[in-house]
């Protein structure tokens, strides 16, 4: 940050800067990415596992990028930390996954290139080294387990989003959300400095939303989810993580509750079918809402208003007092886990063939 620091006014109107120019910017750079994609035929076509029946242009990811990271270094008062993490991890896992978007990576190639920008993120310094204990206060220092812990963190954002980019418009509605609460939170956990850069990430989100909310004329593709997780993963940590108020990290975490537990249901479902955990299927809880007769726009918004909804109680229960704040997140997940059983989440079906190959092993 610059050596002066800002009252709080002035906190809040570079935030509120920074998510404007993003927006701005995301609504003209949107429309272009979307042409020039068209013209070098960077099509995302229909196949199996597809819910639309037509080529749609990908490189949103390329849009919400620039948006956000131009967005950012509007504001003078923003973590220059958490800002290099992003540009440069974020630029990375854009790069990995616009590769795969138009070319297609083995899982194994995809999680290399996650881990190499998570690895980016932490030689960047924007590393959890530390956490405070939420009962005595007390920061406790991870050592040598904060480059793993790290790395963990990075990758698991980034695949948190990817999966729940499986609707026209969910992933940035999801994010945008994230964002917002990861915004207010920041500045009321005292890391104010990257408010605005969470504010730029949402307000990129916000002008792309336009263009990709059913019917999408884009997709935003793995570069653009991947992109949005990790910089979610920093912002995090920069912001909330290595906050002194230790619950303070329960904001983004249980605003995320809908997709960590679609990931979560996914991996044992898969497991208990005899299928590779990274398996694609259609059994996640966009596909379930649809199966129940819903639209794609009802799905998308439903799934809108559960996460505000986790989100305010995240926020509440980040700052609240321990006593209180447990109990909230506890709660939290149970309502989760209620929907998930309502919806049919927890249901597996295993064929016989599996059951005969778990019988002989």
């Amino acid at each position: 940050m610059t050596g002066r620091i800002p009252g709080k006014g002035q906190k809040l109107l570079e935030t509120l800067y920074s998510f404007l120019v993003a927006l701005a910017l995301s609504l003209v750079l949107t429309p272009a990415v979307r042409w020039f994609a068209t013209k070098v035929n960077a099509l995302c076509r229909p196949n199996s596992r597809s819910i639309h029946s037509v080529p749609i242009p990908y490189l949103g990811g390329v849009a919400i990028y620039l948006a956000s990271i131009l967005g950012m270094l509007v504001s003078p008062y923003h973590d220059r930390g958490g800002f290099r993490a992003v540009l440069v991890g974020g630029f990375v896992i854009l790069v990995v996954g616009l590769i795969d978007d138009l070319w297609v990576l083995k899982p194994w190639q995809k999680v290399v290139g996650q881990t190499l920008s998570a690895l980016v993120v932490v030689f960047l310094g924007a590393s959890i080294s530390f956490v405070t204990d939420p009962f005595s206060g007390a920061v406790k220092l991870l050592g040598a387990l904060a480059i793993p812990i790290t790395i963990m963190w990075v990758v698991s954002f980034e695949n948190l989003i990817n999966l729940s980019d499986g609707l026209d418009g969910l992933a940035a509605g999801v994010g945008l959300i994230t964002a917002l609460v990861m915004a207010f939170a920041s500045m009321k956990a005292g890391r104010s400095a990257t408010s605005p850069l969470a504010a730029a990430l949402a307000g990129s989100l916000l002008g792309f939303l336009p263009f990709n909310f059913h019917p999408a004329s884009i997709f935003m593709g793995d570069a653009g989810a991947m992109y949005i997780g990790l910089a979610l993963a920093v912002l995090s940590v920069q912001g909330l993580v290595k906050s002194a108020v230790a619950m303070s990290v329960f904001a983004p975490i249980l605003t995320l509750m809908v997709p960590i537990f679609d990931a979560a249901f996914a991996i044992i479902r898969r497991r208990l079918a005899g299928q590779f955990f990274a398996k694609g299927d259609q059994d996640h809880l966009h596909h379930r809402l649809l199966e129940l007769g819903m639209g794609q726009r009802q799905a998308v918004i439903a799934i809108y208003l559960v996460s505000l909804a986790f989100g305010a109680l995240g926020m509440i229960s980040a700052f609240a007092p321990v006593s209180r704040g447990g109990p909230i997140a506890g709660l939290a997940v149970l309502a989760v886990l209620g929907m998930a059983h309502k919806a049919g989440l927890l249901t597996v079906t295993v064929s016989k063939d599996h059951k005969r190959q778990a019988h002989r092993g």
